[in-house]
């Protein structure tokens, strides 16, 4: 079978900046390139492409951008996945912070889209216990953060955990190993290969202050793009749909 690639989108406006100190109050327009020119460009990217998308949003920005929310779902396929209430250090919470990020920001994304998000990634990656068990109380289907394994797991409930894993993060070349664009689609490549050999699947996690704010990485992103698309030995899945892909071919987890 094809190696199930899914693009997604992380982040939304001044949430993580707020959070971290970085600024006091949430920018004007004009004043944050991320979400003025990074957000539409990737955006526009993916609809160029015809993919459909996961859109990681905090409760914050979806409370301060409705417009946004309602851009987002506009395009045929894309969902709007929860990502804490401001970005926060999800893995250092405690559990009573853990509930009451989760339900605000579910609330809260619930009034703004109209519908209730059923899919979650943990702010920093890595999601906890207790963040699960809230988030089937709550009725999510998937938790697409990291876990230990980087395999696919689903539960006799049909709870789903969709990992990801840093190499398909741009952060993880741009930011933090300042790779250079050739080096960057060298390295995705041979990581898509590697999950078409190993019958895997491989998220592509994009963020608007990392691909959407450089022309170039566009370049590299939709390059990647029309790669994947043009051999048949990838298929490009949402999340909801590699979950569905996941009960009807996996063995249930015993909790």
């Amino acid at each position: 079978m094809p190696a199930r690639v899914i693009f997604t989108m992380d982040n939304l406006g001044d949430a993580a900046d707020l959070y971290r100190g970085n600024i006091k109050e949430p920018r004007k327009p004009g004043e944050n390139p991320a979400f003025d020119i990074g957000y539409p460009s990737l955006l526009e990217l993916y609809a160029r492409n015809g993919i459909p998308i996961t859109y990681f949003v905090e409760g914050w920005s979806a409370r301060q951008y409705p417009r946004e929310i309602e851009r987002i779902l506009s395009h045929p396929g894309n969902t709007i996945g929860m990502h804490g209430w401001t970005h926060e250090r999800w893995a250092e919470l405690d559990d009573d912070e853990i509930t009451e990020l989760t339900v605000r920001a579910t609330d809260t994304i619930t009034s703004i889209s109209g519908s209730k998000p059923v899919i979650f990634r943990a702010p920093g990656g890595a999601s906890t216990t207790h963040t699960r068990k809230l988030l089937k109380q709550l009725d999510y289907q998937i938790d697409a953060s990291l876990t230990e394994t980087g395999a696919i797991s689903v539960g006799t409930d049909g709870f789903a955990c969709i990992p990801y894993q840093w190499i398909g993060v741009d952060a993880t070349h741009w930011l933090w190993n300042k790779r250079d664009y050739a080096e960057v689609e060298q390295v995705w490549q041979a990581a898509l290969l590697n999950a078409a050999h190993n019958d895997q699947h491989l998220v592509f996690i994009w963020h608007p202050h990392v691909m959407g704010i450089d022309p170039k990485r566009l370049e590299v992103g939709e390059k990647l793009i029309r790669f994947v698309q043009s051999d048949p030995r990838f298929q490009i899945m949402t999340l909801p749909q590699l979950r569905a892909h996941s009960l009807a071919t996996l063995p249930p987890d015993e909790e």
